[in-house]
């Protein structure tokens, strides 16, 4: 009797242990992307477009909101996702920062899936907690706030825990994974990263299956517990079409997913990010873990490792995978150190030292929750001050347009277009926004890149997308060459200007009013 209450104190000790620490880590993600609360351009662009799609009853398959050369139909991978947010902000009492509670709900479902996951592959509870951190650098693109990979990243945990279902001999699954893959490829281009990890499962399960002497018979033994993995193929190709676009869906994703990006930064390699010597550190980190795994471990009983070993690549060459790796690797890799030497050591260390564990967890999480009231991560907030500010928006200019009842056309940078659709739509159409290859020709962009950095020819642009007022950053090259005499803009002048911002028109367009703030 002795012997069980002690057990059953120990078991209790530990779970409060377990509990504290993960509370710890927790909080102190939240503090880690308090300070990202800026909504992206992606969610006006997104939200705009459901909001006519509401107000008309009609689905626009056609771009409603660029004066300038478009491709049709424009495609908008991630409709499903602005639906989303449409109700958050635009329909829910919260408005714009039903946005930050929902980025809220969707960390903690990721942080219970992730949890599941790593329990699933044999992971013990405190070498979750520990391996949590080590990924915490790479994880900014994917969480700094809400944004359509955001989902893609839940998403891959809720493909992981039915494929974890697979290895126990389950086939249910299937039918639960044919509507994630549908509502997913709704929300986010990022479902072909879903089947490239279901690719990598299904080749891994028919190679655990046939062992290593390939035989008629071992074939047909692995088709009799396999044979559910038939109908992803007319799965994936059905679903594919079940999307506003239909058929069209398919040139459009296989444009996207080949289309380079040499001036978007989070198409990067990982070491070209803001942060790259801490994120190399951890992704170095992480790689060496996963080297002693594979010197310690047999890769037969690693399951997931080959979608592992993509991830990290990808995550390698573009630093918006680096999330994807992250949290693909803490779902695995927790289970694949436990039984090691290492990780029966590090397990040991913590428990007997659990006091001043938990001493430093609770002193942490107090400082972290302290961090989080003064950055309140319930909250999102529109950049609008930083002259330098790569996302940062024209708050001013637009109330200034919506003022004067202007209605027309207005050239805008890359990342202020959005915002200008989201507020001013139907009266101004833009000449880009965010949506990138979902909507615009591939000389676009280009073109605007050498308007705004006034690069030979610039005055050209105009000639070509005949603007009625054109949107200048404070920092933008051109802005010191618009209006000046001996240019073709000399005909042009400041309507509007602000510390970040200012708006030209054309002489003989009807704005009369100069604002200086």
């Amino acid at each position: 009797m002795m012997l069980q209450q002690n057990f059953q104190i120990g078991r209790l000790r530990d779970g409060r242990f377990i509990a504290v620490l993960a509370v710890s880590i927790l909080v102190g993600f939240f503090a880690y992307i308090a300070r990202l609360s800026d909504i992206t351009h992606d969610a006006f662009h997104e939200m705009a477009l459901v909001r006519v799609f509401a107000e008309s009853g009609t689905f626009p398959l056609r771009d409603v909101f660029a004066f300038t050369p478009t491709i049709q139909p424009a495609v908008h991978h991630e409709w499903g996702t602005g639906l989303v947010l449409y109700w958050c902000a635009g329909m829910s009492p919260l408005g714009l920062h039903g946005m930050a509670v929902l980025r809220v709900l969707i960390v903690l479902a990721i942080a219970a899936a992730l949890y599941r996951c790593a329990r699933n592959g044999g992971a013990h509870p405190l070498l979750i907690v520990a391996c949590a951190p080590i990924l915490f650098p790479l994880l900014w693109v994917g969480f700094g706030t809400i944004r359509a990979q955001l989902f893609t990243l839940l998403f891959i945990l809720l493909q992981i825990l039915m494929q974890q279902s697979d290895w126990q001999g389950q086939k249910r699954w299937v039918i639960a994974w044919s509507f994630l893959y549908v509502v997913w490829l709704n929300m986010h281009a990022g479902f072909v990263v879903g089947i490239g990890l279901m690719f990598f499962h299904v080749v891994e399960r028919w190679l655990n299956e046939l062992g290593d002497e390939w035989s008629l018979a071992s074939l047909q033994n692995a088709y009799f517990k396999l044979w559910h993995h038939l109908l992803l193929p007319p799965i994936l190709v059905v679903g594919l079409q079940m999307n506003p676009w239909g058929l069209q869906y398919g040139p459009y994703l296989l444009r996207a997913i080949t289309m380079p990006r040499p001036t978007m930064l989070e198409w990067q390699p990982l070491w070209m990010t803001h942060d790259n010597i801490t994120s190399m550190a951890a992704f170095c980190l992480s790689i060496f873990a996963l080297g002693y795994i594979a010197k310690n471990r047999r890769w037969s009983r690693l399951r997931g490792w080959l979608f592992c070993c993509v991830a990290a690549y990808m995550a390698l060459k573009h630093l918006r995978h680096g999330s994807i790796y992250a949290i693909v690797w803490m779902a695995y890799m927790p289970g694949w150190l436990t039984p090691t030497a290492f990780g029966r050591m590090a397990i040991a260390t913590l428990v007997n030292r659990r006091t001043i564990a938990i001493r430093i967890a609770s002193v942490f999480s107090i400082a972290c929750l302290g961090f989080i009231f003064w950055h309140p991560i319930w909250k999102v907030t529109i950049p609008d001050n930083d002259p330098d500010g790569a996302m940062v928006y024209p708050t001013g200019a637009v109330q200034y347009l919506k003022a004067q009842a202007f209605s027309g056309n207005v050239m805008t940078p890359f990342a202020s277009g959005a915002y200008v659709s989201w507020m001013c739509y139907p009266a101004v159409r833009v000449s880009i926004d965010g949506r990138y290859e979902v909507a615009y020709r591939d000389d676009v962009l280009p073109k605007h890149d050498q308007f705004y950095s006034a690069s030979q020819g610039w005055e050209n642009v105009l000639d070509e997308y005949p603007a009625n007022v054109i949107l200048v950053q404070a920092n933008a090259p051109v802005k010191k060459w618009l209006g000046k005499r001996g240019n073709k803009t000399e005909t042009w002048r400041v309507v509007y200007e602000d510390t970040v911002f200012s708006l030209y028109a054309h002489e003989d367009w009807g704005i009369q009013t100069k604002t200086s703030q």
